[in-house]
């Protein structure tokens, strides 16, 4: 668990030195969620698009709730699934459908739910192209 908490570290130093964005929330005694800017997606219509969202975790192991908001209509995330407590990226499967809107640079959003009502929300762009 400690070489997984340290990895996750240095991913997110990393991301952070790159100029990814990132929301940190604490909770009680301590407990800290940590959830980095998800990366831009450009998808086709009819197709489908892997996003991945990235969190860390301070003092706590429970699975981390992922909820996606605010996407263009006709797109929507096939997995309604946490974040293992093992795992610090969870992968999501973005479907636009044959008649999903054409969007460029859409602002979506991606919440992330810890122990005792932690939230941090991240926004991301989408951008539908005709096929």
């Amino acid at each position: 668990m400690k070489l997984v908490t340290r990895c996750a570290a240095a991913i997110a130093l990393v991301l952070v030195a790159f100029g990814c964005e990132k929301t940190s929330v604490e909770g009680p005694t301590g407990k800290k969620l940590t959830l980095l800017q998800p990366s831009s997606q450009t998808m086709k219509r009819g197709e489908t698009n892997t996003i991945n969202v990235t969190v860390t975790r301070s003092n706590f192991s429970d699975s981390v709730g992922v909820k996606f908001s605010d996407l263009p209509k006709g797109t929507t995330v096939v997995e309604d699934k946490k974040i293992d407590p093992d795992k610090n990226i969870g992968t999501y499967t973005l479907h636009s459908a044959p008649d999903a809107a054409l969007v460029a640079n859409h602002v979506a959003k991606v919440t992330v739910e810890g122990p005792g009502g932690m939230t941090a929300t991240e926004t991301f762009k989408i951008t539908v192209n005709d096929k």
